[in-house]
C-alpha cells in the first residue's frame, strides 16, 4: 500500500513538474514575443535562420515531445494578432518563431508563407512610390516566403502542398510562369498530389509556347485519371489533349510550308 502511494505521488509530481516546465516556457516565450511585437522592423536573415534552426539543435522543447504544440499555438495566436495590426516586422518574426517552436503543423508553413508573400508587401504599398520600388518590395517578400517554404520542405520532405504554394507564389507574385511550371510539376509527381497540379503544369507549358511538351505531359498523366472521380476531371484533360493535338498539327503544317 505504501509503495502504491509512493508511486502515485511520484507520478503526480512528475506531471506537475512537466506542467511547470511548459508554463515556464510559455512565460519565457512571452518576453521575446512582446519584444518582437514592439518592433516594426524586419527580422534579420541571421535571426530568422537562428529561430528556424532552434527546433532542431538541442532545444528543450524537443524533449517535451507533443507538449511543443502548446507554446507554438500561443505564438501563432500572437502572430495573428500582429497580422491584424498590420505589423510586418512582428508578423514575419513571429512566423519564424512559431515554426521554430513546432515545425510539425503544415498550416504554419503554408499560412505563414501566404502572409509574407501577399499581405506584407501590400502593407508597404505606397501609391506615390516609383513602380520599380514597389516591384522590388514585392519581390523581396516573395523570396522570403519561398525561403520559408524551403525550410518547410527540409522538415516535411517533398510534400506536394509546399510545392504548390511555391508554384503559386512564383505565378501570382513573381509572374514567373517558368518557375511556376517547374514547381507544379514537382508537386504533381509526389504521392497524393491533387489532380489539378498536373493540369496546371500542362496549361503553363502551353502558355510558355511549348504545346508539344504539354501534349506529352497530359498524355502521360491521362491513364492515372479515374473516370469515376470527379476531381480527376478526366474529360477536361481529354479535351485539352485534343486541342493540343490540333495546335501541334497546325504548327507542324506551318513549319513545312
Amino acid at each position: 500500500m505504501a509503495n502504491s502511494r509512493s508511486l502515485s505521488s511520484s507520478a503526480v509530481s512528475f506531471r506537475l513538474e512537466r506542467l511547470g516546465v511548459t508554463l515556464g516556457l510559455l512565460i519565457a516565450a512571452g518576453f521575446p514575443l512582446r519584444a518582437l511585437e514592439s518592433r516594426s522592423t524586419q527580422v534579420s536573415p541571421l535571426a530568422s535562420a537562428q529561430l528556424a534552426a532552434a527546433a532542431g539543435h538541442g532545444n528543450a522543447l524537443l524533449m517535451l515531445g507533443g507538449m511543443r504544440a502548446l507554446p507554438a499555438s500561443f505564438c501563432w495566436l500572437r502572430t495573428n494578432l500582429a497580422w491584424e495590426r498590420r505589423d510586418a516586422g512582428a508578423t514575419a518574426g513571429l512566423i519564424q518563431l512559431t515554426v521554430a517552436l513546432d515545425e510539425r503543423p503544415l498550416g504554419y508553413w503554408l499560412n505563414g508563407a501566404r502572409m509574407v508573400a501577399y499581405d506584407l508587401p501590400e502593407w508597404r504599398r505606397d501609391p506615390l512610390a516609383p513602380q520599380a520600388w514597389q516591384a522590388r518590395v514585392s519581390e523581396d517578400y516573395a523570396q522570403q516566403a519561398l525561403r520559408l517554404l524551403e525550410q518547410g520542405l527540409r522538415w516535411h520532405g517533398t510534400d506536394p502542398a509546399l510545392y504548390i504554394e511555391m508554384a503559386n507564389i512564383h505565378l501570382r507574385r513573381r509572374h514567373d510562369r517558368e518557375s511556376a511550371a517547374h514547381y507544379y510539376r514537382l508537386a504533381a509527381e509526389q504521392p497524393g498530389a491533387p489532380y489539378y497540379a498536373a493540369r496546371i503544369h500542362g496549361e503553363l507549358l502551353r502558355e510558355l509556347g511549348r504545346p508539344r511538351e504539354a501534349l506529352a505531359w497530359l498524355t502521360q498523366r491521362l491513364p492515372e485519371l479515374r473516370a469515376d472521380d470527379p476531381l480527376a476531371r478526366r474529360e477536361i484533360v481529354i479535351e485539352r489533349i485534343k486541342a493540343l493535338e490540333r495546335e501541334v498539327a497546325v504548327s507542324e503544317g506551318a513549319g513545312k510550308q
